[in-house]
């Protein structure tokens, strides 16, 4: 076996996990209006509420190559721009040019990388945009101001530890930052920046309680900071303090995790601050301008969302919620919760201890109106034949890469339709009028208005005994009919063209000013329309050689058309006057062409081998042609529009829609089973029409809430009860373990409001909550209530009786993590999950696994063989692997080999059962000690693995020793290992840094898939021949060297995080090749000797291998 292995690495979906949300005035031609930034560790996107239905629409997104940690606004030269720290070592500041983020400024903080003395751990801005403050955790402290460019740093270094950071608005006054910091004791000090002399001033302040956690800046006018800490507040400003407590839930703490301050008229303001559990509390501070004294300060509870990582307040009354563990949320203002009952004045409770609870009530001053869907964070995933499934907070998530519809009506029709056409009938008209629905089979043609209702029109003079061809609004006010024996024109009169006798129509494509058919003696006609809306037969015809399939004319006045001919061709014909009907030029395909659609100069072909191509029509020449495989049937091709713009949709065993956004996607559509379909635009609907069976289905793109063509993944929901764990799929059900630490379960009673807590969580202080559910279809038929927290699970088939094993402890802590009790409860499968009976365990069942119609049971170093018996599950086998600590995974290759991951000691080794000492022996382990997360197999010999920090290898048994393991195991067991390890190691093929930790790792028909902690889906593709490898390392070369960085994160140091990058080609970059300005991408294609269009369709092709 050769060791020579090359890997494509695509991220498939983006993380989804923000970590930063920036509202601000960021766009230059549109300097007024308020956007948002949403920034997650790898990427930015640009977002807005759209005015009309509030939904978010995005308007750009952005890779960057580093990790973004901490960002804030900046006001420079009169646009906002975004300030950043990352792992480059810089503080950067972006600007967006329209089109996209470019780096305004750079300038070096630190070396590359992270560290305790990082000075990029914390940024704050200064309100009024003079200067920006960076802290490390640890010491390192720096300001920087700002003009047009950066200036060098100032520095204020404390050898204590850096809490939080907070900017002070002190407008015209010299710069203040507030700083919580812990030395011997928590402390808030302040750091002010003096202008004229260029220093920095550190001044104490008094003393404050050791729980406080986090630090506001208030508006200039008033000045100062809130802090809080656990259940209170205090305001602090000018040598001022007063402490007030916090409403709370009953029995529980009030701790705030985030906030938001909303500037209304004058110097009217308000802040909205979040607990730890998601309520809101509105906070207003009552001030005396005339003798500048802080009367009061009122908190009272505004409403309950999901805990966030931040907030944000447009000015049109949108709140958008960037939720900690769930999707992001969009919210409208009904009001500002001025009626609130639970209020506390600041000036009525002096003593901060005393407790004020709150009644939960449902959202009453927020209405949601949009929600931006996250998978962050992913806890387990499974592929399916059609999907993937992942868990993620406290759902089981179903995605589907696709764009889903939704069915507005469905009707049956007299007779079994092959196809269906709408249009208008006169050229003024804005809605189509006449939607025609023909049979080739039954020869009938139907015709329905479009109305309020969809109704036959009686006397509509369209031929109806007849197959329809196409139907078509021509000129100013006629329609034109193309059927099988001819051609009829319906206008001021009715006129009538018709093919020779024993010659039929057989293909026909129009716009409004052209009609081209096709014969079955293999001729073409052409037609024109005149100024007098009188339709013109060209006198010459063109006569070809072999029978037509289709034939194509652009949705606009075309000077050429498209003909697909039985010999596997397609010919362009020209159409102008001076030499109309020549063929200009001729293209061989890989079967014939079943359809053909033409927009603009693009012409689209459909298969009869299932494929579709896309190829560019250049001064009457076909060029750059892309592929792709839709289906088993032949490919039906229809126009449609998608939006504003024209698109295609092409049906095979399945239907897909085609449309430009940014570049040209193909994607198919879900949930629809039609065999033909046509736009459909009515004043009520605008939409498709198409054909299931006898019936006319009318749909829409997109759910009921719209259509976004940035959306390639479609995401299903079916909610749990508590957090998920592990799932088992078992065919349609799906098996899943769910734990919750630290709550009440109120699922003990018959009477529980799930609605209730799906809206505030669980009650928090009890020993915490388990279960098991079986989910199938998207509902969840059976909920086991558990009395001890399950941690792992696996379905087991016992001598033909199938089983789902589940690993359960007792008394389960964390931080510190122990427990009691261990047990596995043994479920029979059924139409229901029946408890068979419950075993006592030595260890705890970390990981369970089938292995030879046994469970296996690993923890520690420990792994325990399980047979099923008739009161209890019987050990049939012990082994301890003592150069292993503590097992987090194993998995089952072949026979009697395991793989082990080892979250301590050793990231991976290989092991066989010996049938004669009956045990376990490892003959095969890493040399590099890695905290494994997730693994799956390659091949009987190589894994691929991913760690907790975001690294992916390829590892790999040598040759020799494997076969050894399998011929001369006698030979191999006896060998001793060195250092407290096996005998053996592992070769490393391949590895590279993703930027997200893998939790789960699957293996297709034609790549690895996996999915990261942070809601990343990826890929790693392999790579086949040295010449594909070879250009393709050249082009990365090459845009390594042109891509402008915004971060200045050098693109090796970046995939080389913790090993250098090794034999993987990252197609995250090369894909930022469509994004470059033509000069650049011509100067990157003449490095690697090809053409643009050449690297654009090679980078299609590799992504369509995927997907």
């Amino acid at each position: 076996m050769s060791d020579s292995l090359h890997l494509y690495n695509l991220t498939l979906k983006d993380s989804s996990h923000y970590t930063h949300t920036l509202l601000g005035q960021f766009h230059p031609k549109d300097p007024a209006t308020q956007f948002l930034v949403l920034i997650s560790p790898t990427h930015i996107d640009l977002v807005q509420p759209n005015p009309d239905t509030g939904k978010l629409q995005l308007i750009h997104h952005q890779k960057v190559i580093g990790v973004i940690n901490q960002a804030s606004v900046i006001r420079v030269e009169e646009l906002d721009h975004v300030v950043v720290t990352s792992d480059s070592g810089n503080l950067s500041v972006l600007k967006f040019d329209g089109t996209k983020f470019v780096p305004a400024m750079n300038i070096g903080m630190t070396k590359n990388g992270w560290g305790r003395t990082y000075p990029g751990e914390f940024l704050a801005v200064d309100p009024s945009n003079r200067c920006v403050f960076t802290s490390a955790v640890e010491k390192n402290k720096l300001i920087y101001k700002v003009d047009s460019e950066l200036s060098s740093p100032l520095e204020a270094h404390f050898n204590g530890v850096c809490l939080g950071v907070c900017a002070l608005d002190t407008v015209y006054e010299n710069p203040c930052f507030a700083v919580l910091e812990m030395e011997d004791q928590v402390a808030l000090n302040y750091y002010h920046l003096d202008l004229g002399l260029n220093h920095i001033i550190k001044s104490k302040s008094d003393p404050i309680p050791q729980d406080v956690n986090y630090v506001i800046g208030l508006p200039g006018h008033i000045g100062g900071v809130l802090v809080s800490g656990t259940n209170w507040m205090c305001i602090d400003r000018k040598n001022e303090r007063k402490f007030f407590p916090l409403p709370r839930r009953k029995g529980q703490d009030t701790m705030i995790t985030s906030h938001v301050l909303h500037r209304l008229k004058k110097n009217e303001f308000f802040i909205l601050i979040q607990s730890s559990l998601g309520d809101l509390y509105k906070v207003v501070v009552e001030y005396d301008n005339d003798r500048e004294v802080v009367k009061d300060v009122i908190v009272s509870y505004f409403d309950t969302i999901p805990p966030c990582i931040s907030l944000n307040i447009f000015k049109s009354g949108f709140l958008f919620a960037n939720v900690l563990n769930n999707d992001k949320l969009l919210y409208q203002f009904e009001k500002l919760g001025d009626e609130s009952t639970t209020v506390i004045k600041s000036s009525q409770y002096p003593d901060h201890t005393e407790e004020v609870n709150i009644t939960l009530k449902a959202l009453d001053n927020l209405a949601l109106i949009d929600i931006h869907e996250s998978l962050s964070p992913i806890l387990d995933a499974k592929q399916t034949p059609s999907n993937m499934l992942v868990l993620s907070s406290h759902y089981l998530k179903q995605v589907t890469r696709g764009i889903p519809t939704t069915e507005i009506v469905s009707t049956p029709l007299p007779f079994t339709p092959t196809s269906v056409y709408t249009t208008k009938l006169t050229q003024a008209s804005v809605h189509d009028s006449y939607l025609v629905v023909t049979s080739s089979l039954a020869s009938q043609t139907l015709v329905l208005s479009i109305g309020e209702v969809v109704e036959e029109v009686p006397d509509s003079k369209l031929v109806t005994d007849q197959h329809t061809l196409s139907i078509q609004q021509m000129g100013k006010s006629s329609l034109v009919q193309v059927y099988t024996n001819g051609i009829r024109q319906i206008g001021h009169k009715v006129t009538d063209w018709f093919s020779p006798a024993g010659i039929t129509v057989t293909h026909a494509s129009t716009n409004a000013n052209q009609v081209i058919i096709a014969m079955s003696n293999c001729e073409v006609v052409y037609f024109e329309i005149d100024v007098d809306d009188q339709l013109i037969e060209y006198q010459q015809r063109l006569e070809l050689t072999s029978s037509i399939t289709s034939l194509a004319i652009s949705d606009t006045r075309s000077d050429v058309a498209v003909i697909g001919c039985a010999d596997e061709t397609i010919q362009v014909v020209s159409l102008a006057e001076s030499d109309c009907l020549d063929v200009k030029s001729l293209q061989a395909l890989s079967a014939n062409a079943s359809s053909l659609v033409m927009i603009e100069n693009t012409v689209h072909i459909g298969m009869e081998n299932g494929v579709y191509a896309r190829t560019k029509l250049d001064i009457k020449q076909l060029k750059d042609t892309r592929v792709q495989y839709l289906g088993s049937r032949p490919v039906s091709m229809s126009r449609i529009s998608v939006g504003d713009t024209a698109g295609v949709l092409a049906i095979s065993s399945s239907a897909w829609i085609g449309y430009t956004h940014d570049t040209w996607r193909i994607m198919p559509l879900l949930d629809i089973d039609i065999s033909s379909a046509a736009s459909f635009n009515s004043e009520d609907i605008e939409g498709i029409v198409g054909i299931h069976g006898n019936e006319l289905v009318i749909f829409s793109l997109g759910t009921e809430d719209g259509f976004d063509p940035s959306h390639e993944w479609t995401i299903k929901k079916s909610r749990l009860r508590y957090t998920p764990r592990r799932m088992v799929v078992d065919g349609e059900k799906v098996y899943v373990i769910e734990s919750e630490y630290g709550i009440k379960s109120p699922y003990h009673t018959q009477d529980t409001d799930q609605d209730y807590y799906d809206a505030f969580g669980y009650e928090r202080g009890g020993p915490g909550a388990s279960c098991i559910q079986v989910v199938i279809n998207e509902e969840v038929t059976q909920s086991i209530e558990l009395e001890h927290t399950a941690i792992s699970m696996t379905k087991v088939t016992f001598k033909n009786q199938p089983c789902l094993v589940v690993g359960v402890t007792t008394k389960q802590t964390y931080l510190p993590t122990s427990h009691d009790e261990c047990f596995l409860y043994t479920y029979k499968i059924g139409d229901t999950l029946e408890l068979l009976h419950r075993t006592k365990l030595t260890i705890r069942p970390t990981v369970l696994i089938a292995f030879n119609n046994r469970v296996l049971v690993a923890s520690g170093n420990h792994i325990l063989l399980y047979e099923l018996g008739q009161s209890q599950l019987l050990r049939k086998s012990a082994s301890v692997l003592a150069y292993l600590a503590q097992i987090n995974n194993v998995i089952h290759i072949e026979s009697s080999r395991i793989v082990i991951t080892d979250a301590h000691s050793s990231s991976i080794s290989y092991a066989k059962f010996d049938t004669g000492l009956n045990q376990f022996v490892g003959f095969a382990d890493d040399v590099i000690k890695r905290q494994v997360t997730a693994i799956v197999s390659v091949d009987y010999d190589t894994v691929i693995s991913g760690d907790k920090f975001g690294n992916i290898r390829v590892s790999r048994v040598d040759e020799e020793v494997s076969k050894q393991t399998d011929e001369h195991w006698s030979f191999i067991k006896q060998s001793d290992g060195l250092f407290n390890s096996t005998g053996s190691k592992l070769k490393s093929l391949a590895s590279i840094y993703v930027h997200d930790t893998p939790i789960k790792m699957m293996k297709s028909k034609d790549c690895i898939v996996w999915t990261g902690l942070m809601g990343t889906i990826g890929s790693f593709i392999p790579l086949l021949t040295t010449s594909e490898v070879d250009w393709l390392r050249k082009l990365e070369l090459a845009m390594r060297n042109q891509v402008v960085n915004l971060l200045e994160k050098d693109h090796l140091k970046s995939r080389s995080y913790y090993d250098p990058v090794k034999c993987v080609i990252d197609g995250d970059l090369l894909e930022m090749y469509y994004s470059l300005s033509m000069d650049v991408k011509l100067s990157i294609a003449r490095q690697v000797n090809r053409s643009p269009s050449e690297i654009e369709k090679k980078l299609e092709n590799l992504r369509n291998r995927v997907t």
